[in-house]
């Protein structure tokens, strides 16, 4: 985090020496006010109402209140649950939000599916709906002034500074999201009902994909999924998401060392 932070310090003395000091602060500003405003567009988006469909305890009771009983272990407001009519397992949360797929109901049992609910509500507690998609829109802004900076600038040293200071923010900031997953699994474990029931989930995503994506010789219809092995070990540094594996043997770790607590 600290990285991250010396990165984005040093793009804007790039945009300092780039562009002068008053236009290089007023750049900056107008990159983190851009942001936001791409951020709080992104709340007024609807979700369209043919594929997502929120719910109330009626519609599936074991859902919402086991969602309910997690929210108030995690001490935040109930969030709105949509259900996605996707046939592919996935589950993901925005704004105060959680969004399960329908595929996510059909393969996962009802501990799991819950497990997996609890992992976004870490998110939900942890602010990284907010965090996430400001960190992404000024990538995207950064993107475009240090285009910029290659553009009008003379010297090659500032230009390759300003390069190199773009990619390592890119890439640290995929560290930073992996690390959030990692703390949202955390929280997860202790609010969820049966803990243990996040790593049976993620094994069952993990079978799941390597079944549907051919790696597995079974019968199967294929929705596309991009997840293979090779690209999880020579391709992790650039990956927002950690590996089923990276996440499964961490949750096994502080599972078990809860566990020697209570003895």
């Amino acid at each position: 985090m600290l990285l991250l932070w010396a990165i984005f310090l040093l793009h804007i003395v790039i945009n300092l020496v780039t562009f002068g000091v008053l236009r290089g602060l007023f750049i900056t500003m107008l990159s983190l006010l851009l942001a936001f405003l791409m951020y709080k567009i992104s709340l007024k988006i609807n979700l369209p109402v043919k594929r997502y469909s929120k719910i109330q305890w009626e519609d599936i009771p074991w859902l919402y209140d086991g969602i309910a009983r997690m929210a108030n272990r995690a001490k935040i407001p109930m969030p709105n649950i949509y259900i996605e009519d996707n046939p592919l397992p996935a589950a993901y949360s925005f704004e105060n939000s959680i969004v399960i797929s329908a595929g996510l109901l059909d393969i996962l049992n009802e501990d799991e599916v819950l497990a997996v609910a609890a992992h976004e509500i870490g998110h939900l507690k942890n602010g990284d709906t907010v965090i996430f998609p400001l960190a992404k829109y000024y990538k995207y802004i950064m993107g475009g002034t240090t285009i910029l900076t290659m553009a009008l600038i003379e010297s090659k040293h500032i230009k390759f500074l300003a390069g190199l200071v773009y990619l390592a923010y890119v890439l640290l900031l995929n560290k930073f999201f992996r690390s959030r997953e990692f703390k949202a699994d955390h929280v997860a474990l202790r609010i969820a009902e049966v803990p243990y029931a996040l790593k049976t989930a993620l094994e069952e995503l993990k079978y799941y994909e390597e079944t549907i994506s051919g790696r597995l010789p079974l019968p199967t219809i294929r929705p596309s999924v991009e997840r293979k092995e090779e690209q999880r070990q020579y391709w992790a540094f650039v990956s927002t998401h950690p590996s089923y594996d990276e996440r499964i043997a961490k949750i096994m770790a502080i599972v078990e060392m809860y566990r020697s607590l209570e003895i």
